[in-house]
């Protein structure tokens, strides 16, 4: 394995090459640009969608918005947690990045600013989760949204719908962030035992159901016998020395993690329900037609893959979200694009594309997907391989850094220390991530190659992974 010790920039180097997002040139609206509405849910894994192919939970409107629209089953998170997703998907910069902003000087450019150079109005509805030393939500210089309103699921949907509803001058750029289905946290915690002030404050689900109703465990249940040492000590004690969740779940058997789907597919259709009144009201106010809608998430669930409860590490689960585009009138409807796509990087990079305005001065590495929802021949540029950030606190001061590299055919995970540091899995083969090829002579060279790729990647986005 290559050595990759690479120094982070310095915060006057990457001044220099930012502009502050309060000063961005405005242009005029142009009249023919569309509206752009961002749906997100908040943990949501791919597959956990009718248009997806699941059987056992319902999705009218996210199926909707794929029927009308191309659908990216390959889709990659930055980074699996709220936070630093989150981040990257409003900077366009890489989570790894997020550290070296003076929030001071606050040199990131958002996208809400992004939107606003080209003249359109912007809002945003429910969860913020941004950290604050990029930008706080009540402050529109810097993050970029002339409205913002918090609340749960019902009421950002309620406020939402409201602003759809108002006349204006210019296209708007609306982002309505929900939090389901990541209230299956609650009900994890409630399922362990802990029911003293547990919660799910945006509609509660059975925590026994019926077993008939529940769906099979998944055929990667199980866990790898020569799982990372990383993955192994976040199933265990948080820094603090608390049972974390995925401690807690390790206790739940075959039949609790049966059930733990089951509310997990309940929790995805009540989000799905805000999304259908959102779509309805698009409808109602004459946008539908006027409107390109992007529906993603900020990261996955393991939803009892690899006996795996909630995020965090580098599983297809937690790492492969919805992302899906709906052009009317423009886009390809119905159809799916295998392409890779790195849902944080990639999403201002599309949003300033259907904009018209060009992505700030660098660096930056996302790619826009509009050429691909376009035109399914189209030859503009996409990613060869997508990388994924993860990390494990072992103490207050000590972490393990853990990066994924997908390509078409397979995905490299390393660790940057611990046993069992390198996999490598044959995504065609094995998706659910079994069969570990790094220590298997006949993938040698496909090992090989993928370390050569993380080495490129790390040199070429000054990637702050410190390893071996």
């Amino acid at each position: 394995m290559m050595r990759a010790i690479l120094k982070r920039r310095s915060l006057v180097k990457w001044a220099a090459v930012a502009v502050v997002a309060g000063v961005l040139p405005v242009e005029a609206a142009k009249k023919d640009l569309p509206n752009i509405l961002i749906i997100t849910t908040d943990q949501q894994f791919a597959d956990v969608m009718g248009c997806a192919g699941s059987k056992w939970v319902k999705t009218p409107a996210m199926d909707s918005i794929a029927k009308d629209g191309v659908r990216f089953p390959n889709a990659y998170v930055n980074y699996p947690v709220c936070m630093p997703e989150r981040y990257t998907m409003y900077t366009g910069r890489l989570p790894c990045q997020r550290y070296l902003a003076d929030k001071n000087d606050k040199p990131v450019i958002s996208l809400g600013n992004q939107a606003r150079a080209a003249g359109y109005e912007t809002a945003y509805f429910g969860k913020w989760h941004i950290q604050d030393e990029t930008f706080g939500s009540k402050d529109s210089k810097f993050n970029g949204f002339d409205h913002y309103s918090g609340g749960k699921d019902k009421t950002m949907t309620a406020n939402a719908l409201e602003f759809l509803a108002g006349e204006r001058k210019k296209p708007f750029l609306a982002v309505v962030s929900y939090y389901n289905p990541h209230d299956i946290c609650e009900w994890g915690r409630k399922k362990a035992g802990r029911t003293e002030g547990i919660k799910m404050k945006n509609g509660e689900v059975d925590t026994d159901p019926a077993l008939e109703d529940c769906p099979p465990l998944p055929h990667n249940h199980a866990i790898n016998g020569d799982e990372s040492e990383a993955v192994v000590i976040r199933r265990g004690l948080d820094s603090k020395g608390v049972a974390n969740a995925q401690k807690m779940a390790m206790a739940f058997d075959g039949e609790d993690w049966r059930q733990y789907r089951w509310a997990y597919n309940r929790l995805v259709e009540l989000v799905d329900g805000h999304i259908g009144a959102l779509l309805e009201g698009l409808k109602e106010n004459g946008h539908a037609r006027d409107t390109v809608v992007i529906f993603t998430s900020d990261h996955g669930d393991g939803y009892g893959a690899h006996r795996w409860h909630q995020k965090s590490v580098l599983y297809e689960e937690s790492c492969r979200v919805p992302f899906i585009v709906r052009y009317p009138g423009k886009g390809r409807r119905g159809e799916t694009d295998d392409r890779l796509i790195s849902v944080g990087i990639d999403l201002m990079a599309t949003v300033s594309d259907i904009a018209g305005v060009p992505m700030p001065k660098g660096p930056y590495f996302g790619k826009s997907v509009l050429p691909f929802v376009l035109d399914k021949d189209s030859k503009a540029p996409s990613h060869e391989y997508v990388v994924t950030e993860a990390e494990v606190r072992v103490s207050k001061r000590d972490t393990i850094e853990g990066r994924s590299l997908r390509t078409p055919k397979f995905k490299y995970h390393v660790w940057n220390r611990g046993e069992n540091r390198e996999q490598l899995f044959d995504m065609e083969g094995d998706p659910g991530e079994m069969k570990n090829l790094a220590g298997s002579p006949e993938y040698a060279g496909v090992l090989e190659e993928h370390r050569r790729l993380f080495g490129e990647w790390l040199e070429k986005t000054d990637d702050t992974y410190r390893g071996e």
